[in-house]
């Protein structure tokens, strides 16, 4: 079973307690807080479908079954939030919202089906400060077959995106499972913490000494927005002065900013 399927599931036993409650508060008892919105309306046709082979398994890989991951926001400031999916081995989708659930597959005209053969996490922010969300789509690569990557596609605000990942410093091959923008030193702007994930090895196990030890793929990032004399934002990476581990041992599969 996903990482999403279990989410779907979490998500059905919190709507019923939901319902549950608010029955029992109100006396309601035949009014429903959701509804289903079928494809067939919405034109959402997504599935995170995966297909195991000799090389790609979970056998040889321990989180095959982990799943991508969706953001939600609106990428063209008219009110209404969009959709963004990424799969683990086939393309990402963009979806438009043209309102009453009703949406509209943009992913081949605005540029956002990114490289690789496996991404995990996606998020949208301003990353640039313009007013427009822009996506940050995490993959893994440089492990086995894997051959994704981290990638920064900046908003064109005329629903077409652009990959500016080298030109941000935020360019990273390993394993990455989300990131989140935040300002955490209060300049303003937004930074970036990176969640990375670790495929383990007999390495991996000793005592906790190992946490000291750097590892280039798996370790978490920290990265700090500067901005250069053009007035471009800028990332470097502050994990190590942030007193952040960067090692083997981590499980970094979530992260939530407070």
């Amino acid at each position: 079973m996903t990482y999403f399927k279990n989410c779907v599931h979490r998500f059905k036993v919190w709507i019923v307690l939901s319902l549950l409650i608010s029955c029992k508060e109100s006396g309601v008892t035949n009014t429903p807080l959701f509804f289903l919105v079928p494809s067939s309306h919405s034109s959402i046709t997504f599935e995170n479908r995966l297909s195991d082979s000799d090389e790609m398994n979970i056998i040889e890989y321990l989180y095959f079954y982990n799943g991508g991951g969706v953001a939600i926001g609106d990428i063209n400031n008219d009110g209404l939030p969009d959709l963004y999916f990424s799969a683990n081995q086939k393309e990402n989708k963009l979806y438009l919202n043209k309102g009453d659930f009703k949406f509209e597959d943009i992913t081949s005209t605005a540029g956002v089906s990114v490289a690789g053969n496996w991404k995990t996490g996606v998020t949208m922010a301003d990353v640039n400060g313009d007013g427009y969300l822009d996506i940050f789509s995490c993959g893994v690569g440089g492990h086995k077959s894997f051959t994704g990557r981290n990638q920064l596609l900046i908003n064109n605000q005329n629903l077409t995106f652009s990959d500016q990942t080298e030109k941000y410093g935020l360019s990273f091959q390993g394993f990455s499972t989300q990131a989140s923008f935040f300002d955490f030193d209060k300049d303003g702007d937004l930074d970036m913490y990176l969640v990375n994930h670790a495929v383990h090895s007999v390495h991996s196990y000793g005592d906790v000494s190992l946490r000291l030890q750097t590892d280039p793929k798996a370790g978490d990032k920290l990265y700090r927005n500067e901005l250069i004399p053009s007035g471009t934002a800028r990332f470097t990476d502050v994990t190590k002065d942030a007193g952040i581990y960067q090692s083997q041992i981590g499980y970094g599969l979530g992260v939530g900013i407070l």
